[in-house]
């Protein structure tokens, strides 16, 4: 079999390289996704009113997002929930709002259709910002499925939200088509007045992976191509044999060789057994 590594290290085969994978998210698949940039904007996006059973389905139904790229508005507006305001952007900020009255939770919520590559996997992120506000942010992700859409992923942020907190929010899925739906809505706890909750920047980025040669570094410091040697299933890589001494075995022979150079049947001297030693011993 030919010789797979070179002794200075150069292979001579294709396929031995060690490759490690690095991964990157690139690019930018949500438009406005920077509150500060889309200003006061958000106050004339399409707003929806629910009180369906599922409001954020029903909003996808009924007031769908046909346009890619633009922002959709829902809230709920009564029964069997708590009427609240819709999302908007004010002061560089998406503003959702929430009340909880006699028990009945309240919905707000913003949704975007967006321009994907089916089947790649995507990394959203959320700037969230620092507030006493309770309740919960949810972040998810759909996909239309006959007349209806189905969650395809979803992530979440429990507020309150404190400087030990961690900030931005990250969490991934893998589009079903290449115009799957981002929504993003806000519930909360608070029975006292409508409160708000504002996020700073949404995020969404297409994963990208890489294989890239590895490299050692010797004693020296230069750097070399790490290889791996391919072997196969009827190579072994060797075998050295070697016989354990045997000294009484030897005593034995060396004494029988000795006799018969001295005549035979004679017996062996003191002169004679230590020449047979040193023999031993060379």
């Amino acid at each position: 079999m030919a010789q797979q590594i070179t002794q200075d290290g150069i292979a001579n085969l294709s396929g031995l390289e060690v490759f490690s994978s690095v991964i990157n998210y690139t690019g930018e698949y949500i438009n406005w996704g920077d509150a500060f940039a889309y200003g006061t904007s958000m106050g004339s996006d399409t707003d929806y009113a629910t009180t369906a059973a599922d409001p954020h389905t029903d909003a996808l139904i009924n007031s769908p997002a046909s346009t890619i790229g633009k922002w959709y508005r829902y809230h709920t507006s009564g029964s069997p929930y708590t009427a609240v305001s819709a999302p908007t952007t004010l002061a560089q900020y998406f503003l959702f709002y929430g009340q909880k009255t006699g028990g009945l939770d309240s919905y707000s919520g913003i949704y975007q259709k967006l321009p994907l590559t089916e089947s790649k996997e995507y990394q959203i992120k959320i700037q969230s910002t620092i507030t006493t506000a309770i309740g919960t942010l949810y972040v998810k992700t759909y996909t239309p499925s006959e007349s209806t859409y189905v969650e395809t992923s979803s992530s979440s942020i429990t507020l309150p939200v404190v400087s030990a907190s961690t900030g931005i929010v990250t969490s991934t899925f893998t589009s079903e088509t290449a115009n799957d739906i981002i929504l993003i809505y806000f519930t909360t706890e608070e029975t006292s007045v409508q409160n708000a909750f504002a996020i700073g920047n949404i995020s969404i980025q297409e994963k990208q992976e890489y294989l890239i040669p590895v490299y050692a570094e010797d004693r020296f410091g230069n750097a070399h191509k790490v290889l791996r040697r391919n072997i196969n299933s009827n190579e072994s890589i060797g075998t050295v044999a070697y016989t354990l001494p045997d000294p009484v075995g030897d005593l034995i022979d060396a004494f029988s060789t000795r006799v018969a150079a001295d005549g035979g049947g004679s017996v062996a001297s003191e002169s004679c057994l230590n020449t047979i030693l040193e023999t031993i011993n060379e």
